[in-house]
């Protein structure tokens, strides 16, 4: 009998596992690890890039001072969190932190030499580049990236977070925006690495003025200066104003800060309140709390609610606290703990709003999951991730309903949940901490294609997303800084995102390093910076590392290093703390800084269990499959496969054994002694199995072989159909 072929394209499912894998869809996947499906064909994870082209402007950081004519500075640099790991730069001259206490030495990775008090916070630099600008870099979580209005026509800019400080762009990198606090020890903001900042861009005195304003949901601490609270920096200005407005006539009750801000009907509405009540902050959990109409920043009475025509406030009949919001078209739509409300505007002079609860049952517990479209509201809950219409409340998970249980919930696990809209590639992304360990931080990617309603998951460790607008068009002069060969570049020349202002979902992570998310890029960026290194126990100390066991990575200008940069290694078992880990390839040498790690994402793909003869009670020999894959340079995969409903795939858990199995190997390059394959986008790649049984599963990914050649592990991967050449054979039974 001859071969039958079943051919599996376009691809739509993507991962399912809410029914058995002999049961999914024909292009379901019952794993889909650093893949996902969109227009049609399976396709490799984003990749990443550095916002600004290089480290030291990707990084958030300040200048703290300028070098002398000796390149001497003396100076205590502003906040109040000195600790190791932190880094200075002068020019390229990278400064580490390495000891802690009263003044220790810093490493150098050029002439000069430095000391830093982790205690005071007292700098000094000597012999470095005379007449030099000198940049901190605080070296904690990004807590932000937030878009701000300019006097431009959707023109934004982006302003980022860290626990202290807010940064802007400016000349293609990092800023401190504001004033360097006058005094030393405080920072703009002290908030934890799980109190991310929520802000709106909403009037200010004026009715033409725009001002970026803020929240952390912590009360004002007294200065100088005045941390945390209610904060606003109107469009052109540099210069941070603090808000505590006072709630009655009699100065005795004052608004010191909430969960949200938003502009809402010509009123700033906070919700989830933090209030000052005759010395004592209280929380109003379930509070909404509006300014007068038109200007909200007279703090003595814009916000009275004691007095018709000025502020007020109205709490919702229920003990669960408000978690987040989001608009559709003109309904502000809450999420509460386990219930939906929306804040309905009526118009009355007295009370403009009142609650109005939509779904008892289903709620959301992470505060930025919220994800916005035209036509509902998602957010991620503790039973299911949910979408409000407005009017109805349901889940949108059932493919994978139980990934949502999966969710780390300690270490404020639940905070740590943040999502965003990738318009131009028509997919939401939500950062989020996997139960498997016991992380800090977001280990995974939740992956969603609204779209064709698919899911994927990508390993990486992200803290916050934002948008950005690209400053300047992409030319040949600058294509290496995003793209560092051209195997990592699959955006076709003139793309959109090439252009300038182009809207980017951009990334920032625990070291304070901020990326743009490239789908057309096929490789991370390097993403952690290496603190210490030790010869003989392997050991690397990375403040926050957030690797897992087994985890592959690149290690790159570790300065005084041999035998190590430019190679991939693994990350050994058990991790050592949270601050250091092994590896499996030894080094030598004394560091002096520099290093930085890149992670290396490996594919891991199993497909359904298909069964072409199961509808007829019949076994099927299958002698072969055909890949349609795009043509990479160097790239290759592995492949394995499942018979039956067995645990064990053939080649991989059997390489022991003298039986001769073949090459698992599967090209995505031309195949070796071909010439009519040189010239084509997409190449049809044939992989044997000369298997036979009821059902078979295979799964794609990469060996640890292919792993370490970076030729290969930063190769492009999409594939576009598979066929299936099945013989159908004896009885599915006996």
């Amino acid at each position: 009998m001859p071969n039958k072929p079943y051919l599996i394209a376009p691809m739509s499912s993507g991962l399912q596992n809410d029914i058995e894998p002999w049961l999914l869809p024909e292009d379901a996947f019952a794993n889909l690890e650093n893949a996902y499906v969109w227009r049609g064909r399976l396709r490799k994870r984003f990749g990443t890039a550095y916002l600004g082209g290089s480290e030291l402007t990707s990084r958030l950081r300040m200048n703290v001072g300028t070098t002398d004519a000796n390149g001497d500075l003396t100076v205590t640099v502003p906040g109040t969190i000195f600790a190791v790991g932190q880094m200075f730069s002068v020019a390229t001259d990278i400064f580490t932190v390495v000891a802690i206490g009263v003044p220790g030495p810093l490493l150098s990775t050029g002439s000069g030499t430095g000391t830093y008090n982790t205690t005071t916070g007292a700098l000094i630099i000597l012999g470095a580049a005379a007449a030099t600008s000198v940049y901190f870099y605080p070296s904690t979580p990004v807590m932000g990236l937030k878009e701000r209005e300019t006097i431009s026509v959707n023109v934004e800019g982006t302003v980022g977070f860290d626990l202290e400080f807010a940064y802007t762009r400016l000349a293609g990198a990092w800023e401190l925006l504001g004033p360097i606090p006058a005094a030393a020890g405080y920072g703009q903001w002290s908030s934890s690495n799980s109190q991310f900042y929520w802000t709106t861009n909403y009037r200010s005195a004026d009715p033409y003025t725009s001002a970026l304003w803020v929240v952390n949901n912590k009360p004002q601490a007294a200065g100088p200066p005045i941390t945390d609270g209610i904060k606003y920096i109107e469009v052109g200005s540099s210069a941070w104003v603090d808000l505590r407005p006072q709630l009655d006539s009699g100065s005795t009750r004052f608004l010191e800060s909430s969960a949200i801000i938003i502009g809402y009907k010509d009123r700033l509405v906070v919700l989830n309140t933090l209030e000052d009540e005759s010395g004592s902050d209280r929380r109003y959990v379930n509070r909404a709390r509006w300014s007068q109409n038109g200007d909200p920043t007279a703090p003595a009475t814009a916000w009275l609610d004691d007095t018709p025509g000025r502020g007020g406030y109205v709490d919702a009949p229920t003990s669960e606290s408000i978690i987040t919001c989001e608009f559709i078209k003109d309904q502000l739509i809450v999420y509460f703990e386990r219930s939906t409300w929306q804040l309905v505007y009526i118009g009355d002079f007295s009370l403009p709003f009142v609650w109005q609860q939509l779904n008892s049952e289903l709620g959301a517990e992470s505060r930025f999951s919220i994800v916005g479209f035209d036509q509902g509201a998602v957010g991620v809950g503790n039973v299911g991730i949910h979408t409000c219409n407005g009017v109805n409340v349901k889940r949108i998970d059932q493919k994978i309903p139980d990934e949502v249980f999966k969710i780390h919930n300690g270490n404020d696990g639940n905070e740590r949940v943040y999502g965003i809209r990738d318009y131009y590639r028509e997919l939401v992304y939500w950062a989020f901490p996997s139960q498997n360990t016991n992380p800090v931080f977001p280990t995974n990617v939740l992956v969603w294609n609204y779209v064709n309603d698919s899911w994927a998951f990508f390993e990486d460790s992200f803290t916050c997303f934002g948008y950005f607008q690209n400053e300047s068009d992409l030319t040949w002069a600058n294509v290496g800084q995003r793209y560092p060969t051209w195997e990592e570049w699959n955006a076709p020349w003139g793309s959109a995102q090439s252009q300038s202002s182009f809207g980017n979902v951009v990334a920032g992570n625990q070291q304070g390093f901020t990326f743009i998310i490239d789908a057309d890029r096929s490789s991370n960026e390097q993403s952690l910076y290496i603190t210490d290194m030790v010869p003989g126990s392997s050991t690397l100390t990375v403040v926050n590392h957030n690797l897992q066991s087994d985890d592959y990575i690149l290690i790159e200008n570790a300065q005084g290093i041999t035998g190590l940069n430019g190679i991939v290694v693994r990350v050994s078992s058990p991790i050592v703390s949270s601050n250091s880990f092994t590896i499996d390839t030894p080094f030598a040498g004394t560091y002096t800084g520099g290093g930085k790690i890149t992670r290396i994402s490996n594919i891991n793909i199993t497909s359904k269990q298909w069964n072409p003869g199961t509808p007829i009670g019949r076994q099927f020999r299958m002698p072969y499959i055909d890949f349609l894959l795009d043509q990479t340079v160097n790239g290759q995969l592995s492949v394995d496969y499942l018979i039956d409903s067995t645990l064990s795939f053939s080649i991989q858990d059997q390489v022991l054994t003298p039986v001769l199995l073949g090459s698992n190997v599967l090209y995505t390059k031309q195949e070796d002694n071909s010439t009519v394959q040189t010239n084509q986008v997409r190449i049809w790649h044939r992989y044997y199995l000369q298997t036979e049984g009821s059902m078979i599963q295979i799964k794609i990914f990469m060996s640890d072989d292919q792993m370490r050649d970076l030729d290969i592990s930063q190769s492009d991967f999409q594939m576009n159909a598979l066929i299936l050449y099945v013989e159908l054979s004896g009885r599915i039974i006996g």
